[in-house]
């Protein structure tokens, strides 16, 4: 009987370690979006622009915070020009936002499926200035990307998340 109660307690306490750890791991979502008007043309269906991911440790603004940010901008923000006459502003993929499907998107972030929508364009390569230590003692990190816009709202269509255009038409 000991025995099983000190098997239940350690599995509790190394689960909840794991737990711990992984939410200590989190980085937030604090970003901004911006049209790269140097690298406006794209693949068809891709879209260029450039990622500012926010931090207070350097260390946590890697390539893959960059990107997971970028891919959320993309769904749950929009892309706007800057520029009114600029062709290439995009509304949010999802504009309900996240906690409208949490569990859906939760899973596409935590197992990495946003990667496979998403492009470095200068191949990881930071350009001088795209990483700034602001006033507020915080990191800010530039990363220049391209997402399979099309690819990505065809993979929500497909998972019920989204209605394709013939859905709503055909009522």
């Amino acid at each position: 009987m000991k025995r099983i109660i000190l098997l239940l307690l350690l599995t509790f306490v190394v689960s909840t370690s794991v737990y711990a750890g992984k939410k200590k791991d989190f980085v937030e979502y604090n970003y901004e979006l911006e049209m790269d008007p140097e690298n406006m043309s794209a693949t068809s269906g891709y879209r260029m622009f450039k990622v500012w991911s926010y931090c207070k440790k350097r260390a946590s603004l890697t390539q893959e915070i960059c990107m997971r940010n970028a891919v959320h901008g993309i769904l749950f923000k929009g892309l706007v020009a800057l520029d009114s006459g600029t062709q290439g502003s995009l509304p949010a993929l999802v504009p309900e936002g996240y906690n409208a499907h949490k569990e859906y998107f939760d899973k596409f972030f935590e197992s990495g499926a946003f990667k496979q929508f998403i492009q470095k364009t200068s191949k990881g390569a930071q350009q001088a200035g795209d990483i700034i230590k602001t006033r507020n003692n915080e990191w800010k990190v530039g990363m220049s990307v391209q997402v399979n816009v099309n690819a990505l709202r065809n993979r929500l269509q497909q998972d019920g998340i989204v209605k394709s255009v013939k859905d709503i038409f055909s009522k």
